[in-house]
């Protein structure tokens, strides 16, 4: 192994995969009830609890890593002799990217024979996850820490992230959705459908009417641009929704099924985002699919 790969958080991988692979993940922060902890995976907390407190209107923030974490995360990694791939959660609505830009550079200051290369992910939850778990079959394939990175930087805006919401009030009080359009999820059963763009940012794709059409929606736009489907691994991420995730499963299978499915509940970061009812696609498209 020529170099570690690490993440953060918010990448939502599950334990088993984070274990097997010997991911390291730094755990962002979050507050919740004024109590501040951290979750590395999304089966190391009580999702249904966690969710029912936000719709109970329970007091839930995130807060960036501060450098400090990183260096004690990665530091031993230098002083074992190995290099660090970091992928960060995006920049777009994060500031764990340039956090940790910060970090390598201190820590470049005092181990100048290694080196770490950060990838912004421009994604959030499984599509920061995918890009880790391709991280680690370009490893395996021989790939070098400057090859590795390269290839994720191309690959990073074929990855696709549509989801849909039932409440937008937790995206807009977050600050990663424009507060105007916090009245379309509770007017006359309108869901709205977003998507992060080329920048990493979330942004509105579409709208339609009442939550099954919501879940059709995501299939739709799978199915016009998914590429090589039974190649990859698909991600679908809930708040604490798994009916709806299985549904949305079973729609993808009909006419361009996956090589796998990995479902998971929204980590507490970006669940609190994301907010109860949550369902978020990820997946590989073509080439620049974010634009379209």
């Amino acid at each position: 192994m020529s170099f570690a790969i690490v993440t953060d958080s918010p990448a939502n991988l599950p334990l088993d995969l984070i274990c097997r692979n010997g991911l390291m993940v730094i755990p962002l922060s979050y507050s919740l009830s004024g109590t501040e902890r951290t979750c590395s995976a999304p089966d190391a907390f009580d999702s249904a609890a966690f969710f029912h407190a936000l719709k109970q209107k329970a007091e839930v923030s995130t807060s960036m890593i501060p450098p400090q974490r990183f260096v004690e995360y990665m530091e031993p990694l230098l002083q074992s002799g190995l290099d660090i791939l970091f992928v960060s959660m995006s920049s777009g609505v994060s500031s764990s990217c340039s956090c940790a830009a910060i970090a390598a550079q201190q820590l470049q200051e005092t181990y100048p024979d290694r080196s770490i290369r950060i990838v912004d992910s421009l994604c959030s939850s499984l599509g920061e996850g995918l890009l880790v778990l391709r991280a680690f079959e370009l490893r395996a394939r021989g790939m070098s820490l400057n090859e590795t990175a390269d290839t994720l930087l191309a690959l990073r805006n074929r990855i696709c992230q549509i989801f849909t919401v039932d409440d937008l009030m937790y995206l807009t009080r977050g600050g990663r959705l424009s507060g105007a359009r916090a009245v379309l999820g509770t007017m006359l059963s309108i869901k709205p459908i977003l998507k992060g763009n080329e920048q990493g940012k979330i942004v509105m794709a579409g709208k339609v009417r009442g939550r099954s059409q919501s879940i059709r929606e995501l299939a739709r736009r799978y199915e016009e641009q998914v590429a090589y489907p039974g190649d990859q691994i698909v991600g679908i991420a809930h708040g604490n929704c798994p009916e709806d995730a299985a549904a949305l499963a079973d729609l993808l299978r009909k006419n361009k099924p996956p090589k796998e499915i990995l479902t998971v509940s929204f980590d507490p970061v970006n669940g609190a985002h994301a907010g109860p009812g949550s369902l978020a696609l990820f997946f590989e498209g073509g080439e620049d699919a974010r634009l379209h």
